[in-house]
């Protein structure tokens, strides 16, 4: 026997991208186009609805929900239905195929509600068959996380009974722990009948749509670039922030210089001054010696006091005290000036190391990824080369999206260097039919075609003839 697939997943908002991709407005790379009538819809919409998207959005304005739901709110739950490949392809080769159809919708309506199940889809165009259900998750009753508290003991009862009734959008009820276990065994034992079984239970696989995949891959690949760039730019602020501090340090070793400089001269005059007052000092000695002598005791005292309180000798002794504070502080300012820049320098280098390091390891990934997956080096050619025509990010990204993506303005053309007026020109990635590479396609040629025939009607504007070269290739790698 083989098992049975069943793969749930929350989606906020209108969910429009999966509905491209299930409704097929779009082509993705992994289907089978000539299979793409075999596709059913199983659920017949309400009157006014046309898509799944409106469908999800119908459910709950007409679920009489009383609270307010926000743009980020879980809106509805994908479920994909499926089973081992080979025992697929068994019910579809021996045509019960409906029959398992039937039993899937009639599952999903007893699961989570006739009402709540507003989209199934059955695709025959990827490798296996499988369903595409859309439940929206209106449930009623208690909320889950009702608390306990002895305050609210006494309205607890009053709380239940109010909300016994109350529609509410909720999908952490419908996606409880217990609940997707149960799940799991009720769709087992309905799929019994064809062959498929229940999986090993706790098992950490899970299934990811082959767009999803590489979508999901590139999207990481261009979260990558993204960081490298970001630490790219980084680091040169870093290297540009080295470089200023380097030339502050080398300005401030010639105001340390002149510091030094200037310190050896006050060095100098305080020798110099020292001397003065040792000579102004032994002057004082002497003439008071000399006075001793021709005066009475009383001029001698006199004459002794005002020798010792010589203005010169007091100037030269205050002038000594300041030099000394003077060197102190230049020595002070030159040793910390010194120490600060060394600080901030070995600072910047070990912070330009480590992005230095985290970039060759994003870079790493990247070469990694490129290497597993050759589509992503075509798809970050093409989304280089919307830089180089000058096509807005945002445009090019809703085109990889698969998104219809039209762009109003210049572009530039590589081949023939000038700009060429784009009037809601339609943008789309397609592919070569003949070795189904991707290629950037502007009104649904390639974009080199399309910029030489805005060419040629420039020319023919301007009443010239000119004879295009035929099966010309556009810009490659």
């Amino acid at each position: 026997m083989g098992y049975v697939v069943l793969h749930l997943q929350k989606a906020k908002g209108n969910d429009a991208p999966m509905s491209a991709h299930i409704e097929r407005t779009i082509d993705p790379h992994n289907v089978d186009k000539n299979r793409t009538h075999l596709n059913k819809e199983l659920i017949y919409f309400p009157e006014g609805v046309n898509s799944r998207t409106e469908a999800i959005q119908h459910r709950i304005e007409n679920a009489d929900i009383k609270r307010k739901i926000s743009k980020d709110q879980v809106h509805a739950i994908r479920i994909m239905l499926s089973g081992t490949h080979e025992d697929m392809k068994d019910i579809e080769e021996s045509g019960n195929l409906d029959n398992w159809c039937t039993d899937n919708i009639d599952w999903l309506k007893q699961t989570y509600g006739e009402k709540n199940l507003v989209s199934a889809v059955l695709h025959m165009d990827e490798k296996t068959p499988h369903i595409h259900a859309t439940v929206v998750p209106i449930v009623t009753g208690e909320r889950r996380k009702v608390k306990d508290s002895k305050k609210q003991e006494a309205n607890k009862k009053a709380y239940k009974k109010k909300s016994k009734d109350t529609s509410r959008l909720c999908a952490d009820d419908v996606m409880a722990r217990n609940k997707l276990k149960e799940y799991q065994n009720s769709y087992a034992e309905w799929m019994k009948p064809y062959g498929l079984e229940r999986g090993v239970d706790g098992s950490k696989a899970k299934h990811t749509e082959t767009y999803e995949y590489y979508r999901n891959i590139f999207l990481q690949t261009e979260t990558i670039k993204e960081e490298i760039g970001s630490l790219q730019q980084e680091k040169e602020q870093e290297q540009q922030a080295v470089k200023l501090l380097q030339q502050k340090e080398a300005q401030e070793q010639l105001r340390l210089s002149a510091l030094q400089e200037q310190a050896d001269k006050k060095q100098s005059e305080l020798k110099e001054n020292q001397k003065l007052v040792q000579e102004a000092k032994t002057e004082v000695k002497m003439l008071g010696v000399e006075k001793s002598l021709k005066k009475t005791a009383k001029n001698i005292s006199d004459g002794i006091g005002s020798l010792m309180g010589n203005p010169k000798a007091k100037r030269l002794e205050a002038q000594n005290d300041e030099l000394r504070r003077e060197i102190e502080a230049l020595q002070e300012e030159k040793e910390a000036v010194n120490k600060q820049a060394k600080k901030d320098i070995a600072e910047k280098d070990r912070s330009i190391l480590e992005k230095d390091s985290t970039i060759n390891i994003l870079k790493g990934k990247l070469d990694k990824l490129f290497d597993c997956i050759p589509a992503l080096k075509e798809y970050d050619f093409i989304l280089r080369l919307c830089e180089t025509i000058k096509l807005p990010y945002h445009i090019a990204k809703q085109a990889f999206s698969g998104k219809d993506a039209f762009y109003t303005g210049k572009l530039f053309s590589p081949e023939h260097s000038q700009h060429f007026e784009a009037d809601n020109a339609k943008i789309t990635i397609d592919k070569n039919s003949k070795d189904n590479t991707p290629f950037l396609a502007i009104e649904g040629k390639e974009y080199s075609g399309w910029f030489r025939e805005q060419k040629q009607k420039f020319f023919e504007y301007l009443g010239i003839k000119v004879n295009q070269p035929k099966n010309q290739q556009g810009q490659r790698r």
